[in-house]
């Protein structure tokens, strides 16, 4: 890898400019999403607290709360003892041997997935007993394997009887009352007033969490995308569930909260891969980067991506177009993420993404605390310093996340 880890500046300058292609060969409303001078540019769009006191729920430099970093103190990194430090020659090695490492710990295994297979069958069960004419379709991160071991599991209700109905918000507490009365749970919540109404709760047995929406075929259409996504893009996956479980220990992965749902996550790896320059040009193997990639992307959307001007459509190997071209954004919150729809180039996946803002804060303390800890480890070697005493003392990654005990102990 010729990435010389003791110094930051290498890991973005071949990526920040996006210089992919000259200007007449772009549409009229495709663009450059970062400034021609990075550092410059970047300065101006990076979000700023100066000034403010932070209290219990504000966030850190890394994205944590004060409330959050207690818990993360507690947090562990049990996939680092499968890193073999000793033989990497450089920080930005270790880093992706970490990746790897941890995207194999939270993978589940097959004995793990059946069992949420199961829990599926028995919620099925019970609806079609209520509902003779209607199918349960797993979509979502646990229909492309993408979840996290806490991970939701995402089911789309389809009926002809409730379609016919036309009373969503019924038809969701009812189902509420049959999950309650069968013992599936006994903790649900209906959120009817979200841009998709769903039922969600907690199974009694496992505990697993469940979201369960009405008559929503673009959820069932997205898998087949993101599957073919992740065939194209190999390093789609480790990065996304790096990404996910980075925001998810931040409570930044709920779109009912305004932070990033998994699809939009999803296609925002997507974009960033297909828009790599050295990716593009096959000068790198990304899946012997995935480290340096990593930092790439929270970089790259912390500090110097153009949300104000700027949206993401994955159509076509990718692209980015001007907001103002399509009548999108929000002139009261101009700084928040557009993602076109792969399956409905009207839609914006990211639209209720209200709390984009933190979240690009938390990107860029991310990127902040993963170059300075290479920075460090580069020196290290360079100096021949002994290693830490312990797999969990050499974390990278465990600057940023962890998990629970509970997970580890699973």
């Amino acid at each position: 890898m010729a990435i010389p880890v003791t110094d930051t500046k290498p890991l973005v300058q071949d990526f920040i400019a996006f210089d992919l292609d000259s200007e007449e060969d772009r549409s009229d409303d495709e663009v450059n999403p970062t400034p021609s001078t990075p550092a410059q540019g970047g300065t101006q769009s990076q979000p700023s607290s100066r000034g403010k006191k932070r209290g219990a729920e504000e966030m850190e430099a890394d994205g944590y709360s004060k409330k959050q970093r207690i818990a993360a103190e507690s947090r562990e990194t049990p996939w680092a003892v499968d890193v073999e430090w000793d033989n990497c020659p450089n920080a930005a090695e270790m880093l992706n041997q970490e990746v790897r490492a941890f995207v194999d710990y939270v993978t589940p295994t097959p004995e793990e997935h059946e069992v949420r297979m199961m829990i599926v069958e028995w919620i099925t069960r019970t609806i079609v007993s209520e509902f003779p004419d209607a199918q349960v379709v797993p979509f979502g991160s646990f229909a492309t394997r993408l979840y996290l071991p806490t991970g939701d599991i995402d089911l789309v209700v389809t009926s002809p009887t409730i379609q016919r109905t036309g009373d969503i918000k019924s038809i969701l507490y009812r189902l509420a009352y049959i999950l309650r009365r069968s013992n599936i749970t006994d903790n649900v919540e209906v959120l009817a007033k979200t841009k998709v109404p769903i039922v969600k709760f907690v199974t009694s047995h496992g505990r697993f969490p469940v979201d369960i929406s009405i008559n929503q075929a673009n959820g069932i259409s997205a898998v087949a995308i993101v599957n073919q996504f992740m065939e194209e893009l190999p390093a789609l996956r480790p990065l996304v569930l790096v990404v996910k479980s980075f925001l998810h220990q931040r409570s930044m992965n709920e779109v009912f909260t305004g932070g990033l749902g998994s699809y939009s996550i999803t296609c925002l790896v997507t974009s960033f891969l297909q828009m790599h320059p050295k990716i593009r040009r096959c000068a790198i193997d990304p899946m012997k980067n995935l480290g340096v990639l990593l930092v790439e992307f929270f970089e790259t959307y912390g500090r110097f991506f153009h949300y104000e001007t700027v949206g993401i459509s994955l159509r076509n190997g990718g692209h980015y177009f001007r907001k103002q071209s399509r009548g999108w954004g929000n002139p009261s919150a101009p700084g928040l993420l557009t993602i076109e729809d792969p399956q409905d180039p009207m839609n914006d996946v990211s639209g209720g993404s209200y709390g984009f803002m933190r979240v690009r804060h938390t990107l860029q303390g991310a990127f902040e605390v993963l170059s300075a800890e290479l920075c460090l480890r580069g020196s290290a070697l360079l100096d021949r310093l002994p290693s830490a005493k312990s797999a969990s003392g050499m974390s990278i990654l465990g600057k940023i996340m962890g998990v629970t005990h509970e997970v580890h102990s699973v």
